[in-house]
């Protein structure tokens, strides 16, 4: 069997996607543990890098001219083109909460486990888990 014929069925904004979720599910479990473990921190930052990468990479991919557009045609062709528009624009909370959670866990870094970064926790967690159901939105809008 050719190569080429499993590339062709292989769309690279949902390969980034994909990871991006796979990743989100990591992030979102380490961060329960920043109030705790300091030596989390570090590998938190770099796996919310490289989400924020993932998700600025799955935009460039969704917007040039390598891409399909990304709803379906048939019978559920104008509901979907309708959900498009609305995917996108919920798919702009993760780029800016992630971007938000790595600038909070640059500047604190080891010292978020403290008492008085409490704060800066919640908001780091709390916007993980804003991104991550944000992306499991988008997952189920896009199966329609």
């Amino acid at each position: 069997m050719d190569s080429t014929f499993f590339l062709e069925l292989i769309h690279p904004g949902q390969v980034l996607f994909a990871l991006t979720i796979l990743l989100f599910g990591s992030a979102f479990t380490l961060s329960f543990l920043i109030g705790s473990k300091a030596q989390v921190v570090r590998p938190l930052i770099g796996v919310l890098c490289i989400i924020l990468f993932l998700l600025l990479g799955t935009v460039a991919i969704e917007f040039s001219a390598a891409a399909t557009p990304s709803y379906t045609y048939g019978a559920f062709a104008s509901l979907s083109a309708a959900l498009s528009t609305h995917r996108w624009l919920l798919y702009q909370l993760p780029i800016i909460l992630t971007l938000v959670s790595v600038l909070v866990l640059s500047v604190y870094q080891e010292k978020i486990t403290d008492s008085h970064a409490r704060q800066y926790r919640t908001i780091v967690m709390i916007s993980i888990a804003i991104s991550f159901a944000s992306m499991l939105g988008i997952t189920f809008e896009s199966i329609i």
